[in-house]
């Protein structure tokens, strides 16, 4: 189709079903919502029938329907067989349903970070992946644990000696639970000794000790009731009462007595009490505001001091636990390291055939893979170690994978991304592509532009492989070469129409003699020539003939 007939929406299309983020700008103006859906054929592929079961969805074996919708809201729904489906669920289905190579992903090939990933496809080794990503994951938790840890530890050491002058200035004074309250009530009494002495003595007087004192007035006063009860016994209760009160006033006589007869004016234990509070007073200002609070904080600061041992424990169990994880963490790379070392020579002998096949006639295609060594001192710095030596290390092992590449006889492979142009990059990809999916179980193979860079007798061979492709899974391209076109079983177009206000795109089938007329416009442009139509049926035949 032509730019801007509308090609990306049909990958866009794909793109929603395979899990990309849906938004309603996608929604043609005036509608409510947008639907895309897809039909795909199962029964050559049990594996994808086997994970559609296990995950809950109907399933008759034969093919499952993928459909999204997305609201105008913004919202977006999925299902599988009419069964609502996560977008991690469809995500998972779609990676088992369709590979697309977008136009621009073959310059993944220049980033050497992408490179473990396509060899990790060929060789197989999720399952060591997966185990070792495990242990470099609890690794990494543990390592940030045991550095929490040691800061704690550090922090602690800094305040430490603050600690150590709080407790040494608090158990100096000793401070005791409610002292303070004691002192001041003991302060009261020793400040106004005279005032009590003259009172109580005034008290113990008026009492009893005066002639006329209140026990003088009710001891007559008790004999005059006594006469009282001789006649009527009705006074007995008050007699009694009476009588009681004698004796409280007795009581509080005398003891007002002891109490004046202790009274003393002690100038020195007046001064040792005021010197005391005003100790108590210093610790509770600094340290309070009340003594409770202080002794509160006592206790903390010696349970502070006292932790210090178990930190060190728990630093000391932290790095056993780091060391057997490391352990095995970095039997688990190494493991990793072999499979890939392994499978990189067959990967390369595999990749350079194609390369040949595609008309890089002396190609050789190479894996270089290395470890880098840490220069530091710090043993728990990485999840793998070999000796004494440290390696850099991330989720995906201790390896770095690069490739490399000669295209021209008597040249050493070197870095990829510096020495090959866009025609071999994607010529590269294409190997990849086709070298992997001789052993994957994906239906749906989607190539869009992946001819960049390439025409003529080159773009002959890439037809060639992407038809060897097709014999194995189903494989959609998008192309603007003849050369290309021409090898397609069936050959579709995209084409923009406009009927009244509204604009559409659709994809229309081309019939065998559209076929060769689109292939001829691919050849000379808009207008086509005898002599193009001649080329488009050579370019058919041949292709023909190759594909034979």
């Amino acid at each position: 189709g032509e730019t801007g007939a509308g090609k990306s929406i049909l990958l866009g299309a794909l793109g929603l079903l395979l899990g990309e983020r849906a938004s309603s700008d996608l929604i043609r103006t005036g509608a409510e919502k947008a639907i895309v859906e897809a039909e795909f054929d199962l029964q050559n592929y049990p594996r994808i029938s086997k994970f559609l079961s296990a995950e809950g969805f109907d399933n008759d074996s034969s093919s499952v329907i993928i459909r999204r919708e997305i609201s105008r809201k913004g919202t977006s729904r999925a299902f599988i067989n009419d069964t609502p489906a996560s977008l991690q669920q469809l995500k998972q289905t779609g990676e088992l349903l369709v590979d697309l190579h977008g136009q621009h992903e073959h310059q993944s090939l220049l980033h050497s970070e992408r490179h473990i990933d396509f060899l990790d496809e060929y060789a197989n080794v999720s399952a060591l992946q997966q185990t070792y990503s495990q242990l470099y994951e609890q690794f990494s938790h543990s390592r940030r644990a045991y550095e929490d840890l040691k800061k704690h530890r550090e922090t602690a050491e800094k305040e430490r000696n603050f600690l150590e002058f709080q407790r040494t200035e608090i158990e100096a004074v000793a401070p005791l639970r409610g002292e303070d309250e004691e002192i001041q009530r003991k302060l009261l009494v020793l400040e106004h000794s005279e005032e009590l002495q003259l009172a109580s003595s005034e008290l113990h007087t008026i009492l009893y000790d005066d002639e006329d004192s209140i026990f003088e007035k009710l001891s007559s006063s008790k004999l005059l009731l006594e006469q009282l009860t001789r006649f009527d016994s009705t006074f007995d209760d008050q007699l009694k009462e009476l009588a009681a009160s004698l004796e409280s006033i007795r009581e509080l006589a005398h003891s007002v007595s002891r109490y004046a007869d202790h009274l003393e004016s002690d100038p020195a234990k007046l001064q040792q009490l005021r010197s005391r509070d005003l100790e108590l007073t210093r610790l509770k200002k600094k340290y309070g505001p009340s003594l409770e609070e202080v002794i509160a904080l006592q206790e903390r600061v010696i349970h502070l001091l006292g932790d210090g041992g178990s930190i060190d424990e728990q630093i000391i169990q932290a790095e056993q636990t780091l060391l057997a994880l490391q352990k095995k963490s970095s039997k688990a790379a190494f493991a990793l390291s072999d499979a890939r070392i392994k499978a990189a020579k067959k990967f390369e002998k595999h990749i350079t055939a194609e390369l040949q096949t595609l008309g890089i006639e002396h190609g050789v295609f190479a894996v270089n893979i290395t470890q880098k060594q840490l220069k530091n001192n710090d043993l728990f710095s990485s999840a793998v170690v070999q000796d004494t030596l440290v390696f850099e290390a991330n989720n995906n092992g201790c390896d770095h994978v690069e490739f490399y590449i000669s295209t021209n006889k008597g040249e050493q492979p070197k870095p990829m991304a510096k020495v090959a142009s866009g025609g071999e990059v994607s010529r590269c990809m294409l190997a990849i592509k086709t070298v992997l999916s001789a052993s994957e179980q994906i239906p749906v193979l989607i190539f869009d532009e992946i001819d960049t860079g390439i025409s003529g007798r080159v773009a002959q061979r890439v037809g060639t492989a992407m038809k060897r492709l097709a014999k194995k899974h189903q494989l959609i391209a998008i192309t603007h070469l003849g050369q290309i076109a021409s090898f397609g079983d069936h050959h579709y177009i995209v084409e923009k129409n406009t009927s009244g206000a509204n604009t559409t795109s659709r994809l229309r089938l081309l019939s065998a003699k559209e076929h060769e007329a689109e292939i001829a416009r691919l050849l000379s442009g808009e207008t086509i020539t005898g002599e193009s139509l001649k080329a488009a049926r050579s370019l058919l035949h041949e292709a023909e003939s190759l594909a034979a």
